[in-house]
């Protein structure tokens, strides 16, 4: 009995790991992260925290060889850049031809 249980409990988390793998790869990491945060809470009943979660399934993904194929959050710093640069320029502008006509 004892044996069947452990099976059981074997085959759940490697549900999880499976479905962890497959919404990094399909959705990117941090929706992996969560799904796995949340599954591992629910099955174990012990609040594991997020930062091991995280390394978790960061090594999950590494002992599979699949790390570099995981999308990354996207860095969006370079878009915010070019919005003030721009904002920058039309400002320059506008008080520019506004001295001219004064």
């Amino acid at each position: 009995m004892l044996e069947q249980s452990t099976t059981t409990t074997g085959s759940i988390y490697s549900a999880i790991e499976e479905k962890t793998i497959d919404l990094c790869l399909r959705k990117g990491m941090i929706e992996g992260i969560k799904y796995y945060w949340k599954e591992k809470n629910q099955q174990t009943g012990i609040r594991q925290s997020l930062r091991l979660a995280k390394e978790d399934v960061e090594t999950l993904l590494r002992t599979r060889g699949l790390r570099d194929a995981v999308k990354q959050p996207k860095n969006k710093t370079w878009l915010v850049m070019v919005g003030i640069i721009l904002l920058s320029i039309a400002v320059a502008i506008y008080f520019y031809f506004r001295a001219q006509i004064h």
